[in-house]
């Protein structure tokens, strides 16, 4: 047991690939050929429901944009105050400033406040909000690997010969709230690291030919997978191997066919045991359009169980009926090559699963 299930971990890892973000290619940009430079801040306070099956995850997050224009009236009327409210909705309508939707948002984001000021002579409009995003949440080798929690922001005041932003930090949680208690991920999720893109797209514009600034920040989470060990891969493996060990403490001979029984009963119960703990564990295991490690684990499971129940049949039909060498054999195969055949279909099969 203690080498079998290392072993099968660290097949995982070295078959199944990773599906990350850390390819990154932010496109070519240049920010000669456009009115307004954007910077951004992005801010995270909190990312919760993570939800592989459904592709989404919700997020409260605040943003800071930042870009050059003339300050003077507002200095002139409110100095080096920060405004907001109706004092900045109405002032807001006498200049430019950048305005966004999230492309890969549910609906549309909710938004708890916002507020203008001027600061080292740029305009800075802050905005916190709340909103539902959906991902492409592909994470074949569940429990273990990691995903992408990505959020796409889209300028929609200017094409990009208006306005271009530009990527700054993202940061996970503001850092004097660490070390008080507050946990800006939730559930059985590490933050690993963040980056952000830009993108120019094109929309629907003008038959196609208008594009506009994209804002792509990436929050790269790992799955916490020792609660998914204990709860699942640990069990099904100890299914399997109890199967294997049955046919070893309970072999057949022509003068002891009886144990066949047990044999029999033994691995009904098993077999009866793998699907009924997966319907157990349903709420707990992503349901995917692909088949991932847990799914496979238990197909494997049930595989071996049904291997053994058909070899232990067999073999007690050729002792029965008078044909005991075909039983020695099959006894000898079950007994002395079956695990090695069982090792290489898992590590076969994972491989044709990790490719799909």
């Amino acid at each position: 047991m203690k080498k079998i299930l290392p072993l099968i971990v660290f097949l995982i890892f070295i078959i199944i690939p990773e599906n990350l973000y850390s390819k990154i290619k932010n496109s070519k940009i240049s920010y000669a050929n456009t009115d307004h430079v954007v910077d951004t801040e992005i801010l995270f306070d909190e990312i919760y429901n993570i939800d592989i099956s459904g592709g989404h995850f919700d997020a409260t997050a605040e943003i800071m944009l930042i870009w050059d224009g003339d300050v003077t009236a507002f200095t002139k009327k409110f100095g080096n105050k920060t405004i907001h409210g109706e004092k900045m909705e109405k002032f807001l309508k006498t200049v430019w400033y950048p305005e966004f939707l999230i492309a890969n948002s549910t609906t549309a984001r909710t938004t708890f406040y916002r507020t203008l000021s001027v600061e080292n002579g740029k305009f800075e409009l802050f905005e916190k909000f709340g909103s539902r995003l959906t991902i492409d949440a592909e994470m074949p080798r569940y429990p273990f690997g990691n995903l992408d929690l990505y959020m796409e922001i889209s300028a929609f005041s200017g094409n990009i010969e208006q306005m271009l932003f530009k990527p700054g930090k993202i940061k996970i949680g503001h850092k004097d709230s660490d070390g008080h208690g507050h946990v800006v991920i939730k559930g059985n999720w590490t933050h690993v690291k963040s980056a952000s893109e830009v993108q120019n797209r094109s929309s629907l514009n003008h038959g196609g030919k208008e594009k506009f600034s994209y804002l792509i920040s990436h929050v790269e989470v790992v799955h916490d997978y020792w609660d998914s060990v204990q709860k699942i891969i640990f069990p099904v493996t100890a299914i399997i191997i109890l199967s294997m060990l049955i046919n070893f403490y309970f072999p057949l001979e022509r003068d002891r066919a009886t144990t066949a029984y047990w044999r029999f009963y033994g691995n009904w119960a098993l077999f009866f045991a793998v699907p009924a703990y997966k319907f157990a564990l349903q709420g707990e295991i992503p349901t995917t359009h692909y088949i991932g490690l847990i799914d496979f684990l238990f197909i494997f499971g049930l595989l071996i169980v049904t291997a053994n129940l058909i070899l232990a049949f067999t073999s007690h039909y050729y002792f029965i009926y008078d044909n005991p060498k075909k039983g020695i054999a099959i006894e000898s195969f079950i007994r002395k090559r079956f695990p090695f055949v069982a090792l290489i279909s898992f590590v076969g099969l994972l491989f044709l699963v990790s490719r799909h």
